[in-house]
């Protein structure tokens, strides 16, 4: 199958190798294409000037869509992911009358749930962050817009070059929270699998899943961990309880795995190891 991946990025790379190990053709929409794999049909587009995007190939069956943030406001959301996913769909309503599945990559931040209960798809949309509003607007643009389009709300993606805890820790300056705290997380390649997982799914896919692994985990226990295998000293608690930027909850993948997903790193633990370990990179 053909297949268009715009804003692409660490984790659209990600999918699209995969995409070619399984024989499909693969487009890269990118600002700078000479930072893809050449095996990829990259093309330079800036996705906040529409008038320069390139026409869409009618053969299309597949759309990625990862956007990232011009800034990390709500001007900047808007125009990064609502703006661009209400002119794709145009586009592709226009261009791409193969089109059999428009898969958004959005995130979790659009959800609440607190005291560490467990949270599904059916839980309603709580976005708290003006930045998730717009997220949640963008999912709803997309949700209606007549295409047949599959949301995947990712959680913490970590991996190869995303280490923030790990730096932390060895800054020094990790703090284990005072209270609970509940995290969840995807790893790149896992949440790359997901996106050729649910196109390969076709008709039979849903209109949304929790991209998350298997784990949630206490903050301070990743932190624990992190410190043991490094040889680091353990971080010490809070004085006092911190701001969360998130809910203190815990995400269900079960929708997900019932169609089918194996995660490669169904923890924290083979993830964060295989990244210490140095045996993957995060594409440019």
């Amino acid at each position: 199958m053909e297949v268009l991946l715009v804003s692409c990025g660490d984790v659209a790379t990600e999918a699209g190798l995969r995409f070619l190990a399984q024989a499909d053709e693969v487009t890269g929409w990118r600002r700078n294409s000479s930072k893809l794999p050449p095996a990829f049909d990259g093309h330079d587009v800036d996705l906040l000037n529409p008038a320069g995007w390139p026409q869409i190939d009618p053969a299309t069956e597949v759309v990625v869509l990862t956007p990232v943030p011009v800034s990390r406001d709500v001007d900047g959301y808007e125009r990064s992911y609502l703006q661009v996913a209400q002119e794709l769909c145009v586009r592709l309503r226009e261009q791409a009358p193969k089109l059999r599945r428009l898969i958004y990559v959005s995130s979790t931040a659009v959800m609440g749930g607190d005291d560490g209960e467990w949270v599904t798809e059916q839980a309603p949309v709580h976005a708290s962050r003006d930045t998730a509003k717009v997220l949640a607007r963008t999912e709803a643009a997309l949700a209606g817009s007549g295409l047949p389009v599959t949301i995947l709300r990712a959680s913490g993606i970590y991996g190869p070059g995303r280490t923030r805890l790990i730096d932390l820790v060895v800054s020094g300056t990790a703090k284990v929270p005072a209270g609970s705290h509940w995290t969840n997380r995807i790893h790149r390649d896992d949440l790359a699998a997901a996106i050729v997982h649910v196109a390969n799914l076709g008709d039979q896919a849903a209109e949304l899943y929790l991209a998350t692994d298997s784990t949630p985990a206490q903050l301070g226990e990743v932190y624990q961990f992190l410190a043991a295998e490094l040889g680091m000293r353990l971080p010490g608690q809070e004085a006092g309880s911190s701001m969360r930027r998130a809910g203190d909850r815990r995400l269900d993948n079960s929708r997900l795995l019932a169609s089918g997903l194996k995660l490669h790193y169904p923890s924290f633990i083979e993830g964060y190891r295989d990244i210490l370990s140095g045996i993957s990179s995060r594409h440019a």
